[in-house]
């Protein structure tokens, strides 16, 4: 949104509105934005839209004559469209979700700019405001690259294409931070962005954004700060450098006051300087009794101390030094106002600052917050030492989404094909452990700078989660494309990183193809297959079998349903076992995951990833659910009678939850090979559950009937209220929680709450809770005292063709 003078103005007519409306207004938009992004992952349920469209009401209801013109604009125009649809079981087509859900976008950043700060719940404002910033440049908009990026690291933008449109000092919201977008380096124009900012936002950091060549960026950056402006970011710049400079501009926590500490002879003395201090918003707190400099500092935690003229007994140096041992100080700098014969640098300790008596107000304000400035940066590290670092801004998925539509809108089909990739380390759990939170951070950005300087102008790198990066490249054929992916991998995965002992780290790439008609299937589909590439070993590139087979025409189709009945015919179409084991006690239960796979007739072996997306395109998903199951149901009718208790996992694909003649079919097997009641365990996805709930409760119903055990794969992948309603309707037996809740439990001091309320949920409902991807003995014994039932990995055993359940726990195997 374009925050003019027009806009920021607003502010003060907004207050006709109720006063209980404009507090809530920020936290409902929220809601809705985080409501429709539901509403779309389930299918965009008649129901779910309803329930969107009150809120759009109650938004335009109590907008309705305000002063708030772009807001309400915004709100009636998402609620009409919502109206074509409420009434309606008519799914519209994706461009019209992706207008909604720009809509719902506007309206955020229009309520932000409207809505004063002042009306924000006191105790909710330093969470909800992040720093504001305004984007200046010829091409400066709300859908450029750098808006967008910044939006999904969580800042609001004012976007500023010209003078007339930049903010003032006096608006009712003022940016934080001044970015200007440069085309080239210029020294007039540097000078009049200098100028303007000092005009318009005297005392707001200036960043440039610019083209810099890599030989002459420290000069550039030299001459940027000489010229008045605060940070030179050298385009095309990542989204983790831009936010760390904004982070080193203006704290994340900037809206708290620095606390100051001021020792003193006597009350007289301090009373002048602590109520300049107070007046310049600093919080101040006089002491005047210096020997107990060490509980003032330890109740009251300062960020600087402030000595006031010459106290009696005790030099500022000892001041210094009394502090100096004790670790709670954190090398709070010391700074001696108005004290004879003070130095400049104390031997027992560096932080120790002296102000001559000349000194004006505005000095002493200056140098008492640079360096309480400073403390507070060192102090926020150790403590992210201390708690395994300061997670960094999350990214909702609607902002991401609109960054990749965005950048993927502004592509030419006719150009080539286009690639979503996603890189990711391997295993960044044990990468954190060994690194420490801050070096991590740092070699996340390093590679994600990395990935940048390797891809083209044009092309889009953004980071993606804790331990990764997504990138959007367009090529002209798909060798450019294949070629790219694998010069990514060789260029980084395998690199040397400083102070990690072995030197090196393993990181694995998946590609999507992008389809111009479901851009957004491309960055699902390289998450999963980057998901994929890890979990068949890592350190390899998983490419989109779209990439290879573009067009699946006739012939093509043929190949590969010939390719997979083959399979079957000539019996290199098998499954493997791979034992799940029971850490909350001890029965005499056999249970194993049945998975495929196919053996080519050179021998080599075809991982499901390989086949199972190809047979799902193909719709030949069900057959090889159905070719699994009859398999499973042979084994367990001949285990009867020697192993009664055994169980055996199949998945379900997508298909076969669709098929009406599944169940009969079913019914019919178990017919002929009947097998034990509950021997039989169906795993469905949870996202698969999710967007057809009402279909799938009689479906559980049914397979209940059939004495069959369901369970939930993936779960707690969605929200607390989804997670709960399908334990109502489909009542599992079994929820396996969702890989990312589990893998790398054993680098974080406690388990999740997500975690935590999940397994809570399952056990309200009697179902076991299941965890995969078990990879070494630290990741089993802490699931273990989060009080997982079932777990399975290569760890305990790897998949074998051979049925059979030898496990051994040392240490685990008096759990009972």
């Amino acid at each position: 949104m374009m925050h003019n003078s027009e806009t920021q103005s607003s502010g003060g007519a907004s207050d006709a509105l109720d006063t209980d409306f404009l507090k809530k207004l920020p936290k409902v938009v929220d809601d809705l934005r985080d409501r429709w992004y539901i509403v779309r992952q389930r299918g965009f349920r008649p129901q779910d839209v309803m329930d969107v469209r009150g809120i759009t009401r109650a938004l335009v209801s109590g907008l309705t004559g305000s002063a708030m013109n772009d807001s309400f604009t915004t709100a009636r125009r998402i609620d009409e469209r919502l109206a074509q649809y409420a009434t309606t079981t008519v799914r519209p087509n994706p461009a019209d979700l992706e207008t909604i859900g720009a809509l719902v976008l506007r309206l955020r950043e229009s309520v932000r700019g409207e809505v004063p700060f002042a009306a924000h719940d006191a105790e909710t404002a330093p969470t909800i405001q992040r720093p504001l910033i305004c984007l200046f440049g010829a091409d400066a908009s709300p859908e450029s690259e750098t808006a967008l990026l910044l939006g999904i690291h969580g800042y609001a933008v004012v976007a500023c294409a010209d003078e007339a449109a930049l903010p003032h000092l006096g608006d009712s919201t003022p940016p934080d931070v001044m970015i200007a977008e440069l085309a080239a380096m210029d020294d007039a124009e540097l000078s009049r962005l200098v100028h303007l900012r000092e005009g318009s936002l005297p005392g707001v950091p200036l960043v440039i954004l610019a083209p810099v060549s890599g030989g002459a960026a420290g000069q550039a950056g030299l001459h940027v700060l000489r010229a008045g402006a605060d940070a030179l970011l050298k385009r095309p710049v990542t989204d983790l450098d831009l936010v760390g400079a904004i982070r080193g501009l203006v704290q994340d926590d900037f809206l708290i006051p620095y606390r100051v500490l001021m020792l003193g002879a006597d009350a007289g003395s301090v009373e002048e300087p602590a109520s300049m201090l107070r007046q310049a918003g600093l919080e101040v707190g006089i002491s005047v009794a210096p020997l107990e400099v060490v509980d003032r500092v330890a109740d009251s935690r300062p960020e600087a101390v402030v000595i006031a003229g010459s106290l009696p007994g005790i030099t500022a140096e000892e001041i210094g030094r009394l502090l100096l041992p004790h670790d709670m100080s954190l090398d709070i700098p010391l700074l001696a106002l108005d004290v004879p014969g003070a130095p400049d640098v104390s031997p027992g300790n560096g932080m120790l600052d002296s102000l001559p008596p000349a000194s004006t107000d505005a000095d002493i304000v200056c140098r008492v917050r640079a360096r309480a400035a400073w403390h507070r940066r060192i102090r926020s590290r150790a403590h992210g030492q201390a708690e395994r670092g300061r997670s960094p801004t999350l990214v909702h998925p609607l902002e991401f989404e609109r960054l990749v539509l965005c950048h993927l809108d502004g592509l030419d089909p006719a150009q080539g094909a286009a690639v979503v990739l996603q890189w990711a380390f391997d295993d960044p759990g044990a990468l954190l452990a060994r690194l420490g939170p801050i070096d991590y951070q740092q070699t996340h950005n390093q590679f994600v700078r990395r990935v940048r300087e390797a891809m083209a102008p044009g092309d889009l790198v953004v980071s993606h989660g804790e331990a990764g990066l997504i990138a959007i490249a367009q090529r002209k054929d798909v060798k450019e494309i294949v070629e790219l992916a694998q010069r990514l991998h060789e260029q980084t995965a395998g690199a040397a990183v400083s102070g990690l002992p072995g030197g090196t780290v393993a990181a694995s790439i998946g590609v999507g193809q992008v389809m111009w008609e479901r851009p957004l299937k491309a960055l699902d589909r390289a998450i999963a297959l980057c998901s994929e590439a890890r979990d068949s070993g890592g350190n390899r590139v998983q490419l989109d079998p779209e990439l290879l087979t573009p067009d699946l025409q006739v012939e093509e189709r043929n190949h590969w349903r010939r390719t997979i009945a083959h399979a079957i015919k000539e019996k290199r179409l098998f499954p493997v076992f791979q034992p799940i084991a029971n850490i909350s006690g001890s029965d005499q239960i056999e249970r194993h995951e049945v998975l495929l796979r196919i053996r080519e007739p050179n021998g080599k072996i075809l991982l499901p990833g390989q086949f199972v997306e190809m047979a799902e395109r193909l719709e030949l998903d069900r057959h090889l659910d159905r070719w699994v199951i009859s398999n499973a149901l042979g084994i367990l009718n001949a285990r009867t009678v020697s192993h009664p208790q055994s169980r055996l996992f199949v998945k379900m694909s997508r298909g076969s939850l669709g098929d009406s003649s599944f169940l009969p079919w079913l019914g019919k097997r178990l017919a002929a090979q009947p097998v034990w009641p509950g021997s039989l365990v169906l795993q469905l996805r949870e996202g698969d559950v999710l967007g057809r709930m009402d279909q799938l409760s009689a479906f559980g119903d049914a397979l209940r009937d059939l004495e069959i055990r369901i369970a939930l794969e993936h779960f707690g992948a969605s929200t607390d209220a989804d997670t709960r309603r399908m334990l109502a309707e489909m009542r599992p037996d079994y929820v396996k929680i969702a890989r990312e809740l589990t893998v790398g439990l054993h680098h974080s001091t406690t388990p999740s709450l997500r975690l935590n309320g999940l397994l809570g949920q399952a056990k309200e409902v009697g179902a076991y809770t299941m965890a995969s991807y078990v990879e070494d003995a630290d990741g089993l014994a802490l699931l273990w005292q989060a009080q997982i039932d079932l777990v399975q990995g290569n760890f305990i055993r790897q998949p074998e063709e051979e049925l059979r359940y030898e496990l051994e726990f040392p240490g685990l195997d008096d759990t009972g």
